[in-house]
């Protein structure tokens, strides 16, 4: 990949992909949501792919 083609990707707003198993390990997400993120997303998607599908959401203590 030459650097104007990784000029154009960066520009283009392309986000990197995750391992959505890796998220929802890292996250705290159970496997059930986990399991439907997968069929929901498959394998890789962006973070805000994740975090816009995520329905159960985790608590945090303060």
């Amino acid at each position: 990949m030459t650097a104007k083609e990784v000029k154009l990707i960066a520009l283009s707003g392309a986000q990197p992909l995750l391992d959505v198993s890796e998220y929802c390990r890292r996250a705290g997400i159970c496997e059930a949501e986990e399991r439907r993120l997968l069929l929901l997303l498959g394998r890789q998607a962006s973070c805000h792919e994740l975090q816009m599908n995520i329905v159960e959401r985790r608590m945090r203590a303060r």
